[in-house]
């Protein structure tokens, strides 16, 4: 990166750009070139192909927008064929949050965590959710009563209805489950956990005081800040409009009308960058993203002061490295930033400072990275534009460096009307296609565990398995599970099967071989099976509204089992012909059956099911089944908790046992139990079946993984 040239030799100054990788910090006093130096690493990182999202509090930063005088930069020893290569290469998009000047963007705070995160990153992210919630709210949750109280209920609150599948989307439905956390109950939450919310962080005056605020937020500049423009989303974000081009994020933060507008703002912000960055594998040394924050002293000023945005920045810096994320900040007002901050930054750009405060606090800056103390006294003579570079990885000792000409046009902040201006419509035409008429993401939250779940020996890297009998094409776009493909082809199948047999029913009332019962019934149970199929893969993006349709259709889904067996059984004592159907019931009896009793198996297994030994086996069935429920709530049978590779590893373990008693019957010809039995073929057929979907779908999900 071509930052400027040496002051004392005149030769170029030229930084890796592995050293973003450690974070950044420009530090002068005004007038001192701070934000000169910043576009420079901005401009250079956008040449080396990495994005950026720059925070603008002023709009000095907006320039970046406006390509420089040419004649200016060759006069002033300036490369013209890079400044070319900027112009060709940026893609410079100005977002103006609750305005439609530039690019409007809006919040979605109620965007959960999704992907594969550790149990604590994935804590943190809830955790901070819940913050941002209360900030939203008004609160300070640095404070323990009421802040502190509100962020732990809602923490609660929210993973609670994750983890039922009825989270809230908007205010109106987070106020309504705030007033009244028994909601929850009709989607099968305990009673007993409900009530630890509702009376274990905060009162009832407090409860709805919480709901009226977040009744306000869906009103006024506030509903703007969550509904007009694209929602924020950093993948959106690294998108570039254009093939080739290399995004450039700037957020005009001068159009939000309050500070505590920008203090949301910029939380929000920075938990979308930080779950964003916990899906991320990177190379060493490697830097996916540049995130910039100039002025940041009223983000992080030192403590005890802790405004809303300070700590997930903080937690930015400290993490970020690891997962390809730049962080670089810029202030005049050293001794008013977090000193603990600013120490995670490997590369200083140290401009002017005249007051002996400033020095002595750039002073204990250095001392903490054992520097060079002597460049301290050189700080009053520096003129704009020249900065003294601490940085151990490249130099031992302070580098003496004059700022190259900038690409890109240097002046006075830009007012809104010249955003619009600059904002050209291809970008904006872009942005229509992402604005707010979206639906939520397409990934299902993921959800923290719970103490009961916790207690009971479960890790964050299980993931939950139930039977869904009505699934079909949604399960099938998951191709890294067997276990999931398995149970989609038997969903497919099964809805044909009951196509089949339904036809073959209204023929045989046709010949007025059986009554019309049957046919009405079949008829009715083949079309919510295939309505069921078309609703849900139609609706494969709404995962929440997904589960609470199946959650309501479970019964159906049994009814259906036992229609099959109906089938099977009525075929055998041929109170029917279904003929050439016959073998397509058998397999589809088998399939279906096989996984509900896998289901069934793991409910006993959670719910450590107790059998008390009666002379009347009635009330010995009667206690399992009441024990069952007092260890097992609904929550958890809602989140069964045996992963999928568990669930398959019990699968090939059952077949193999029963594969190996059967040949071994065969092979001592013990009873009679030969080839040529009924019996014998009856469980030929179905080993046949299970193996084969087995196959099917490992070869299904190898063919997915190439």
């Amino acid at each position: 990166m071509h930052v400027g040239s040496n002051r004392n030799t005149d030769k170029t100054v030229e930084l890796p750009s592995s050293v973003l990788n450690k974070h950044v910090a420009m530090l002068g006093a005004t007038g001192s070139g701070k934000t000169v130096a910043a576009k420079v690493l901005i401009e250079e990182a956008t040449l080396d192909g990495i994005p950026s999202i720059i925070v603008d509090p002023q709009g000095d930063l907006a320039r970046l927008a406006i390509i420089g005088d040419r004649a200016a930069l060759a006069e002033n020893g300036g490369d013209a064929e890079r400044s070319r290569l900027w112009e060709e290469k940026a893609e410079v998009r100005i977002w103006t949050p609750t305005r439609q000047k530039g690019l409007p963007i809006c919040l979605d705070p109620f965007s959960p965590p999704t992907g594969e995160l550790d149990a604590e990153a994935l804590v943190s992210s809830w955790d901070l959710m819940a913050s941002g919630f209360a900030v939203l709210a008004g609160h300070d949750v640095e404070k323990k009563s009421p802040g502190g109280q509100i962020k732990a209920f809602l923490n609660e609150l929210l993973t609670e209805s994750a983890r039922l599948g009825c989270y809230p989307h908007d205010f109106v439905s987070l106020s309504e489950l705030v007033v009244n956390p028994g909601l929850m109950l009709e989607e099968g939450a305990e009673p007993a956990r409900i009530a630890e919310i509702i009376g274990g962080y905060i009162k009832d005056p407090v409860r709805e005081e919480l709901a009226r605020r977040f009744n306000a937020l869906d009103s006024g500049v506030n509903q703007l800040l969550f509904s007009l423009g694209v929602p924020m989303d950093i993948e959106t974000l690294l998108e570039p409009a254009k093939n080739g081009k290399v995004p450039v994020n700037i957020f005009y933060l001068k159009s939000l009308g309050s500070e505590d507008l920008r203090q949301s703002f910029l939380q929000e912000l920075g938990r979308r960058l930080y779950d964003w960055m916990l899906n991320q594998s990177t190379a060493e040394g490697e830097t996916k993203l540049l995130f910039f924050i100039d002025e940041v002293s009223k983000y992080l000023p030192s403590d005890p002061r802790q405004p809303p945005a300070k700590q997930i920045i903080k937690l930015l810096f400290e993490q970020g490295r690891k997962y390809g994320l730049s962080c670089a900040l810029a202030t005049q007002s050293v001794a008013n930033v977090d000193y603990k901050i600013l120490g995670q930054a490997n590369t200083i750009f140290i401009g002017r400072f005249q007051t002996k405060q400033d020095r002595g606090k750039i002073a204990d800056l250095l001392k903490v990275g054992g520097a060079d103390l002597g460049l301290v006294d050189e700080l009053p003579s520096l003129e704009a534009g020249e900065f003294q570079i601490v940085c151990p990885d490249i130099s031992k000792v302070p580098i003496q460096i004059k700022t190259r000409w900038l690409y890109t046009d240097h002046g006075a902040t830009l007012g809104e009307n010249e955003v619009e201006a600059l904002t050209p419509q291809s970008l904006r035409d872009w942005a229509k296609e992402r604005s707010v008429a979206h639906s939520h993401s397409a990934n299902p939250p993921a959800i923290p565990l719970s103490r009961k779940q916790m207690s009971k020996g479960m890790t964050e890297n299980e993931t939950p398995f139930e039977s869904h009998l009505m699934g079909g094409l949604m399960l099938l776009k998951d191709p890294k599970d067997p276990l999931s493909v398995m149970l989609g082809a038997t969903n497919l199948f099964t809805a044909l099967v009951l196509l089949t047999t339904t036809y073959l029913l209204g023929q045989s009332w046709i010949d007025g071989e059986n009554l019309g019962l049957l046919l009405i019934f079949g008829s009715l149970l083949s079309l919510v099976s295939c309505v069921a199929l078309v609703v849900e893969t139609l609706l494969s993006d709404e995962r929440a509204l997904v589960q609470r349709i199946r959650k309501r259709a479970r019964p159906i889904q049994y009814l259906i089992l036992i229609w099959i067996w109906i089938l099977w059984f009525g075929n055998r004592a041929a109170w029917f012909d279904l003929s050439w159907a016959s073998i397509l019931i058998d397999i589809a009896q088998t399939l279906s059956t096989l996984f509900v009793l896998l289901e069934m198996a793991h409910r006993i297994r959670l719910g450590n099911l107790q059998l008390q030994l009666d002379w009347n086996p009635l009330a010995m069935m009667k206690e399992a089944v009441h024990s069952m429920k007092l260890l097992l709530s609904e929550s958890e049978i809602a989140v069964m908790r045996a992963t999928s590779n568990q669930v398959m590893q019990s699968l090939q373990f059952l077949t193999e046992i029963v594969t190996a008693c059967l040949l071994g019957l065969l092979l001592f010809e013990i009873g009679d139990f030969t080839l040529d039995s009924t019996f014998s073929s009856e469980i030929v057929l179905r080993l046949f079946s299970i193996y084969a979907l087995q196959i099917t779908a490992k070869v299904y999900v190898n063919f997915h993984s190439k």
